[in-house]
């Protein structure tokens, strides 16, 4: 059953395209946010907005790396 981790592994990168639109849909509602009057603005759903963001982003940058070949000898992307 060695397929099976290869089939999985391509499964989740799957949902890289949706996790990039999710992100520029939170960067987009952080944009508005902070255009807003700094009286205005609600720092609670910024907050939240950030954090979701930084996990999502390392969420997608964790996913684009494990799709990378890495040169069997240095390490480096190919």
């Amino acid at each position: 059953m060695s397929g099976t981790p290869a089939s999985s592994s391509s499964g989740i990168t799957g949902f890289i395209e949706i996790f990039e639109g999710r992100l520029n849909k939170m960067k987009l509602h952080l944009k508005e946010e902070l255009g807003k009057a700094k009286s205005d603005r609600d720092r609670k759903n910024m907050r939240r907005l950030i954090s979701d963001a930084r996990k999502l982003n390392k969420t997608l940058k964790e996913m684009r790396n494990a799709n990378t070949k890495l040169c069997p000898h240095c390490g480096e992307k190919l």
